[in-house]
């Protein structure tokens, strides 16, 4: 029989997190297996996600150079240099506010999410460290009296298992693994629908839209609604990333809108199945904005490769308590269940999930990479001297991973609206007490505040 490894990590979920992190371990000769509850051949909508520098760390900490030049070739393309923010218009298309002109504010590049996931992927598959079609279903901790030792134990719906000494739950804001480890802090916010819908950017399509768009995202805040609408412009693979025309991969080029509508606009519906047309639906919500908005839902609806309109739900998370481990230990018998017990540690929106508002929730869980591989590290540096990591060496570290993480995304958490989707309407006072400030003070204030956060259109740190 071939040994067992010293020291072994078991990862639920991979997506871009769970997939990033693996990475690192790989990178770092740690053994690992990376649990996917989809099929292998599973249909993935292609999204939307933008990068900042909380990704960046993640990138820093877990990718090779080859592996993270890849994924800058990939970013997409704007009309100014460097990364971007929304600009905030009213339901009639005038300027409130543009973030990018917040030296505070975190800007990104766009990238399509399948692109990048697959690009984490792809390593991990060629060492067979991805297991498809795995569902989650529950874990015990499981010891040998004669040594003292100790492993996960992982159970799967289909009835196989298998043993780890750290089990990672990276699997989103509907964690399976959070749940059993006792901590329950997701939740669903049952106020609004969630609309989604991407389509393809050709340069005859290109040509038709606001031209803003090519410069960032634009985002829409009215009566309990906000809209958001962002390209994706990959760059040509013979042209380089800083050339000053707006060139771009019109075939793998996309869009990307949500709507967020609180469902007391809708009275007559009680379940997003009952809308008949989803188009009309949305359509019928902005039909007072200005035509340059309107026009942007129907556009790419009657493409033949067009994925519609979806609706998701909207999920976030409430910080959890200090001790939350030792609340949710009620009994002698909970930590063998796993209950709270510190071998089993939480990542990206499996902990922390939060509403979309600042595009920080895949930033975020990237970020989560960074600061727990070296912990996972440092255990695997104790088993490869010749010990098995304590019972303490792993509380010590997963406490520190958890105090660092929960400090620096429940933050986030608040920002993005916490447990409650922002009613904000900057079609009145608001909006035009903003657009004063921003005419008439923002450029003294990003002026004084340029030297300690930069212009706004620097490179990532990679």
């Amino acid at each position: 029989m071939p040994e067992s490894p010293p020291f072994k990590v078991i990862i639920i979920g991979a997506g871009l997190a769970g997939a990033l992190l693996a990475n690192g371990l790989l990178n770092n000769k740690v053994a690992f297996t990376v649990y996917e509850r989809d099929a292998v051949n599973s249909k993935r909508e292609g999204y939307q996600i933008r990068l900042g520098d909380s990704a960046v760390r993640g990138f820093n900490a877990c990718l090779s150079e080859q592996l993270a030049e890849a994924i800058i070739q990939k970013f997409g393309r704007s009309a100014t240099l460097g990364p971007t923010a929304p600009c905030l218009y009213t339901t009639q298309f005038k300027p409130v506010l543009d973030l990018t002109r917040l030296p505070t504010y975190s800007r990104s590049f766009a990238i399509n999410r399948v692109v990048l996931r697959d690009l984490l992927i792809e390593p991990l598959m060629q060492v067979g460290k991805v297991k498809y079609g795995k569902s989650f279903s529950s874990h015990e901790i499981i010891g040998d009296p004669s040594t003292g030792s100790e492993k996960v134990k992982v159970s799967f719906t289909d009835g196989t298992s298998d043993d780890c000494d750290i089990l990672i739950g990276a699997d989103g804001s509907s964690s399976r693994v959070n749940a059993a480890l006792g901590v329950n802090n997701l939740v669903q916010l049952d106020t609004h629908w969630s609309f989604l819908s991407k389509g393809s950017v050709p340069k005859d399509r290109l040509d038709k839209l606001p031209v803003q768009l090519q410069k960032g995202p634009i985002l829409v805040f009215a009566n309990g609604v906000s809209f958001f609408y962002a390209l994706y412009l990959p760059n040509k693979h013979e042209s380089k990333f800083d050339a000053g025309s707006l060139t771009y991969d019109d075939v793998e080029a996309s869009f990307y809108w949500g709507l967020n509508v609180p469902k007391s606009c809708v009275p007559k519906y009680t379940d997003s199945a009952e809308i008949p047309d989803r188009l009309q639906f949305c359509q019928d919500i902005i039909q007072d904005w200005a035509p340059e908005l309107k026009g942007l839902i129907a556009i790419g609806q009657e493409d033949d490769d067009s994925s519609g309109i979806t609706i998701i739900p909207l999920r976030a998370s409430f910080q959890p308590a200090k001790h939350w481990r030792k609340a949710v230990q009620t009994g002698p018998g909970e930590m063998g269940h796993g209950k709270g017990h510190p071998r089993v540690w939480l990542l990206g929106d499996a902990i922390h999930a939060m509403q979309p508002n600042r595009g920080q929730g895949g930033n975020q869980a990237m970020h989560d990479c960074a600061e727990l591989l070296p912990y996972l590290l440092q255990l695997n540096g104790i088993a490869a001297s010749g010990k098995a990591p304590t019972i303490e060496d792993i509380s010590t570290r997963c406490a520190r991973y958890e105090s660092e993480m929960m400090q620096r995304t429940f933050r986030w958490v608040r920002k993005s609206g916490g447990t409650s989707v922002p009613t904000i309407d900057f079609d009145g006072i608001l909006g035009r007490l903003v657009t004063i400030i921003d005419r008439l003070f923002l450029p003294v204030i990003s002026l004084l505040l340029r030297p300690f956060f930069g212009s706004g259109n620097e490179k990532l740190n990679w």
